[in-house]
């Protein structure tokens, strides 16, 4: 009887080490497989950071960018040939985007590239001519849809690109046209940039800021809160870095102004539910997004001209009041300088009266 008791303790001593045996080696293969599957982690994250046109240092053009969240997002604006393409260039400090001298636009779609300026990622994209008057049919409204899934969730900055000397009647229209496309308070984001900036010679930008006869020029700057800067997007080496960091000296001034603010609507939402749900190329889901885009782009019209009408009677008083103020104030003037006048010439005559009264009484008579 005792020999079977001890017969069963062994069994069971037996089974009790076989358990703890095997608790012992499944432990171990847990933690070697979280080591090795961190240290494949750390080794990725080593190496470079892809996004989705490649490494950052690449910034290849053509992939789709909607992997990635670049830190800062910067959209090309501003009427065809003024030298959007050639600025983007600059601003990426390689030929990227297509560019040549002409008063067309060269760009036919919206593209994007990606690079670094002093380790912050940076997203530009390049725009198809839809800040032209005559651009306002179907193609128009794709390539503004592409524009914002390129640029989604929202830009920090609209770069709006116009030739120094040179700001026409297409430039303010192409300014008219970033509202219409952006809505209203996109000119929050806006930073005016001039090329050919050699052609200031010896003056200084704020010179020839200051100093401009262009009406329209100096409601545009006052617009964008003195926000401006200038490029030679011929210049490399040191002077394009110099002309870089002025630039960006602007976009930080504008960041400390709105902290980690970027231009928002609704639109910018539905291009992130679209980019979700796959792109919907060639779908019902892209044709819907379409319909919203030109449904968003009638409605910042509708809301930039009623914001016009409103401010028209209010111009119009201010105009009428400074008028006043002016007439009042040379009516003023008219009145002081006659009495000053009228008392001269009075006090003169009573002088000369004393004078001849004293020294002749008696040739009074």
């Amino acid at each position: 009887m005792a020999g079977r008791w001890l017969h069963v303790a062994a069994l069971l001593g037996a089974a009790l080490l076989l358990y703890l045996l095997v608790t012992i080696f499944l432990s171990r293969t847990r933690t070697d497989g979280a080591v090795t599957e961190e240290a494949g982690n750390l080794k990725r994250m080593d190496g470079p950071q892809k996004s989705s046109y490649g490494t950052l240092a690449e910034g290849r053009v053509g992939d789709s960018p909607f992997a990635s969240s670049p830190s800062l997002r910067i959209i090309l604006v501003g009427r065809s040939g003024s030298g959007k393409s050639a600025t983007g260039n600059s601003i990426l400090c390689r030929p990227v985007f297509q560019s040549r001298l002409e008063a067309r636009s060269v760009t036919q779609t919206c593209q994007a590239a990606t690079g670094t300026w002093n380790g912050r990622s940076v997203l530009v994209v390049d725009t198809a001519p839809i800040f032209d008057t005559e651009a306002h049919n179907q193609e128009t409204y794709k390539d503004i849809g592409d524009c914002y899934l390129l640029s989604a969730p929202g830009p920090h900055v609209l770069l709006l690109v116009t030739q120094l000397g040179r700001f026409t009647a297409q430039d303010t229209a192409a300014v008219r046209r970033v509202k219409e496309v952006f809505g209203a308070d996109a000119m929050r984001h806006v930073v005016l940039l001039f090329t050919r900036r050699e052609d200031l010679g010896g003056e200084s930008l704020r010179e020839f800021v200051t100093k401009t006869d262009n009406r329209s020029l100096r409601s545009l700057v006052r617009e964008c809160e003195g926000r401006y800067c200038a490029f030679d997007n011929r210049a490399a080496g040191p002077g394009q870095r110099e002309q870089l960091e002025e630039l960006m000296a602007v976009v930080e001034r504008l960041d400390r102004e709105r902290p980690g603010a970027f231009l928002r609507n609704d639109l910018f939402f539905e291009a992130q539910r679209l980019q979700r749900d796959g792109g919907g190329a060639g779908g019902g889901a892209r044709g819907s997004y379409l319909a919203q885009v030109r449904a968003q782009v009638e409605k910042h019209k509708r809301d930039l001209e009623e914001s016009e009408r409103c401010c028209a009677p209010r111009a119009l008083r201010g105009v009428r009041k400074k008028t006043l103020q002016k007439q009042l104030a040379l009516n003023s003037l008219f009145r002081s300088e006659t009495y000053s006048d009228f008392i001269v010439v009075r006090g003169d005559s009573h002088r000369k009266g004393d004078t001849h009264c004293h020294a002749h009484p008696h040739e009074r008579g």
